[in-house]
């Protein structure tokens, strides 16, 4: 079996790929790739799948040496990886060759780096996804500790395509850590039984990200909505934003539960919800009003640049031909 050897998966690295879809009604979580504009560019630069599995490194402190040939690209928060002690291009690909050491530091600006590797990690797949929800116990699927193996495809050695090495996202198209951002916020639900001056409190506000937070959703300290109390359960998905008892909001990710009892005030959308998972605990947190036609179109530009982009042999983005 080929792939990489895991020496220190540092505080938390999982597999991840879109997610698990079309199970919520079984009380599975969606789960995937919290950071998607980081995600998907680390398969873009390998030419990889669409869906190919990536290693989501949360905080750092991961190391690995690998034990066949790999080709693999670095994206997201880490502002130091070194390969052999040697530093590497942030939002690159490089080559491994067999018995290469490879470390992800920790970043003072954000949570989560991915590494991708040509044709994706061969990890096992449930229910149609390599992801891995920690509190769901499918760490089978991808479990990530010290001395053990990810499987991958070995990339040739006798391969001459030296122009992906080249390949570089520019820093336009990158999703960079920030330590003030403002989340777009679509109405949800029961966003008429808030008052006007919540409603507009909300958006007037400044919130941190509590140290209470995790990738089911994230906590924010601030001001305090007068919540109109607990509703029926319904169906809840990365981005919806509930208004528990305290009033303090609480914006899901992709490993929420399914249900959820609390008044759901608005929801931020998927590229947004990529910001706010990069965020540390105390960074500053803001909303503002939106609408779905902004938000779908900002995704439709993001999967239309993907789509069209490719590489030149000098590793430089250009548009498709034809």
């Amino acid at each position: 079996m080929t792939g990489l050897r895991i020496e220190k998966p540092g505080p938390r690295t999982t597999v991840q790929d879109m997610g698990r879809f079309g199970y919520q009604h079984q009380g599975l979580s969606v789960g995937g790739a919290k950071d998607l504009r980081a995600w998907r560019w680390a398969n873009h630069l390998l030419d990889n799948p669409t869906n190919a599995a990536c290693l989501e490194v949360t905080w750092g402190g991961f190391s690995a040496i690998a034990e066949s040939c790999l080709l693999m690209a670095v994206t997201g928060a880490a502002d130091q990886v070194l390969l052999n002690d040697q530093s590497l291009p942030s939002w690159s690909v490089f080559l491994m060759r067999p018995g290469d050491h490879l470390q992800v530091s920790a970043s003072a600006k954000g949570l989560l780096t991915y590494l991708a590797v040509a044709g994706g990690w061969q990890t096992r797949e449930f229910l149609g996804s390599r992801s891995v929800v920690i509190r769901e116990q499918l760490t089978d699927l991808g479990n990530v500790q010290a001395g053990v193996l990810i499987p991958a495809q070995p990339y040739p050695q006798d391969d001459q395509n030296e122009s992906r090495l080249l390949r570089r996202v520019p820093p336009a198209h990158r999703s960079l850590p920030q330590s003030e951002i403002v989340l777009k916020l679509m109405p949800g639900p029961d966003h008429h039984r808030f008052s006007r001056l919540d409603l507009a409190r909300l958006v007037n506000s400044c919130y941190r990200v509590s140290g209470d937070s995790d990738s089911m959703g994230y906590r924010l300290d601030g001001p305090a909505l007068d919540s109109p109390g607990g509703v029926t359960s319904r169906g809840v998905s990365c981005g919806t934003v509930q208004v528990p008892g305290n009033g303090k909001p609480i914006v899901l990710l992709n490993d929420c539960q399914t249900i959820g009892g609390y008044p759901v005030i608005g929801t931020v959308p998927r590229l947004d919800c990529s910001r706010l998972a990069q965020c540390s605990p105390g960074a500053s947190v803001g909303f503002r009003w939106s609408d779905v036609a902004e938000c779908q179109g900002e995704r439709m530009v993001f999967e239309e640049q993907l789509r069209t982009w490719t590489w030149d042999e000098y590793g430089r983005l250009i548009r498709r031909s034809g």
